[in-house]
């Protein structure tokens, strides 16, 4: 289906390098493709790291140090929901610390 017909899929964006403005590195060298404004707009902790604080909202890049947990953060932030198989007792605990330090414990 092409673009145009359906808002809900023509948004969901998430590890689109065509439409990135920003790359979250992660420890394991991988890059997960962002846009700024959806990100700042879904998240008050984005929001505050890429607008409000002088030296990054220069920066194209951001650190993050596991890709599984920021994969289903990132999840909810595009999607509002996270798909049940994604958490796993893996990474289960990383995606919790970050909801409740707000990504400040991670964020780098």
């Amino acid at each position: 289906m092409s673009t145009g017909y359906s808002l809900e899929k023509d948004l969901i964006i998430i590890n689109n390098s065509k439409y990135s403005d920003i790359e979250i590195l992660c420890e394991d060298e991988k890059k997960l493709y962002d846009c700024k404004a959806i990100l700042a707009a879904r998240s008050e902790v984005f929001d505050r790291l890429l607008y409000n604080w002088m030296k990054k909202s220069f920066e194209k890049q951001i650190s993050f140090p596991k890709t599984s947990a920021m994969e289903i953060i990132l999840e909810y932030i595009y999607t509002g929901s996270i798909k049940e198989e994604s958490l796993i007792k893996d990474n289960i605990i990383e995606v919790f610390y970050a909801a409740i330090t707000g990504l400040s414990g991670f964020l780098l």
